[in-house]
């Protein structure tokens, strides 16, 4: 197995912080609520693009998704999840800080 790289060792540090931060306002479902959704189920964070176009500081403009929602976005055009990320976090009442 490949050893994680500096790219994946950063996304570590960063969910790591992520995680209390969106406990902390109340943020432990699905954010989208797509049909289908898992509600707390499959959780994990989606970014505005794919990780590897991410520039300095992106990594953590996420929205907390399903792996069901997270899937339906990530077949969209980059530009599309984009959209799609950032109306959800414009959305919330509170953001993690």
């Amino acid at each position: 197995m490949k050893k994680a790289g500096k790219r994946t060792k950063d996304w570590e540090r960063v969910r790591r912080n992520l995680k209390p931060k969106f406990e902390r306002v109340g943020i432990t479902t699905c954010e989208l609520r797509y049909e289908g959704c898992w509600s707390d189920n499959g959780l994990g964070f989606a970014h505005t693009k794919k990780r590897a176009n991410l520039g300095p500081g992106e990594l953590s403009v996420v929205a907390l998704l399903c792996n069901s929602c997270h899937d339906k976005i990530e077949i969209l055009p980059e530009e599309e999840m984009t959209k799609v990320v950032l109306a959800t976090i414009a959305a919330r009442k509170q953001q993690p800080e």
